[in-house]
């Protein structure tokens, strides 16, 4: 669905946004773009898009070449909707208007049953008449989704579309919006700063760092067999340790305190998290503390046996 060859960005002032950027995105997937700020995410997704000019590089979503600003008059394209992480809803308008105004050319029937559709696929029907104000931040975000894609494009490209929330929020409204997307079979890529909600979401991650490529993979591939310690420290907590010799990076998942563990430390620290303990355990293998998840409340000092798995 979506290919990108080598494609480069570096802006007037001499800053690299991206660096021969190669990939290709199965259709109907949803992919997380993940990276520090400054690593090229919305940059990549406005070229997708073709709402910025790439230096070098091609890219296509289907089998429609995407070019820029700089060849065409009106930049974008019908295929793809971009939705910026400022989004602006037209507050003097009804929902049903922001949603209206994206398909005028419809006929009258065909637009309001369009409207009908996009209202029921995001549990709003009962919003219809309402102002953009009068909705709280979840249901704003939901109804420029739906303005987004009331034309039926095959790709839509969210800038950090959940950013705005807040946590208990964030996670209904992300299951919600996904699973809508998902439904309509069409293919999504999304920046987000959160690798838990990449992991929990995603079907392929991308990676970048400082403009590059690091990884791209499936959630449990860029998880479990990072490239490079960058890579394995984005995607969550991790120890540096030595063991037979061998520098290795844990996850603190795979430390299991037991009382018939190989190796032993004690305990610098707790931390409750609700599920579970967060304990740091010094221990010869480290020079720094060890994280390690436990189910009961352990006391500094307590001394420990643990294996890794």
């Amino acid at each position: 669905m979506i290919t990108l060859s080598k494609i480069s960005k570096t802006y007037t002032n001499k800053v690299t946004a991206l660096s021969e950027i190669t990939f290709e995105i199965m259709e109907g997937g949803v992919v997380y773009v993940l990276g520090e700020s400054g690593s090229g995410k919305s940059t990549l997704l406005k070229i997708i898009a073709g709402l910025e000019d790439s230096d070098h590089g091609s890219v296509s979503v289907g089998n429609e070449i995407i070019t820029g600003p700089s060849q065409n008059l009106a930049p974008g394209y019908d295929s793809i909707a971009h939705v910026a992480q400022d989004f602006k809803l037209q507050q003097f308008w009804t929902v049903r208007d922001n949603i209206g105004k994206k398909i005028s050319h419809y006929s009258k029937v065909d637009k309001e049953e369009r409207i009908r559709e996009l209202l029921a696929l995001c549990k709003l029907e009962s919003h219809a008449d309402r102002f953009p104000k009068e909705l709280s931040g979840g249901q704003q975000q939901r109804i420029a989704i739906v303005a987004a894609i009331a034309d039926e494009p095959d790709v839509v490209l969210l800038d950090e579309p959940f950013s705005n929330l807040d946590l208990p929020m964030k996670s209904e409204v992300r299951k919600e919006i996904i699973s809508m997307l998902r439904a309509l079979g069409i293919t999504v890529m999304l920046i987000s700063h959160d690798p838990a909600e990449a992991l929990a979401v995603a079907n392929s991650i991308i990676l970048l760092r400082d403009g590059k490529l690091e990884q791209m993979g499936t959630p449990e591939e860029v998880y479990r067999n990072p490239i490079s310690f960058y890579a394995a420290k984005f995607l969550g907590p991790v120890n540096e340790l030595s063991v037979n010799k061998k520098n290795e990076l844990i996850r603190p998942e795979d430390i299991r305190i037991v009382s018939s563990g190989l190796y032993e430390g004690q305990i610098e620290s707790t931390t409750f998290m609700g599920m579970h303990y967060q304990v740091y355990i010094s221990s010869k293998l480290s020079s720094k503390a060890l994280l390690a998840y436990s189910s009961e409340a352990l006391k500094r000092g307590q001394s420990v046996r643990f294996s890794i798995a």
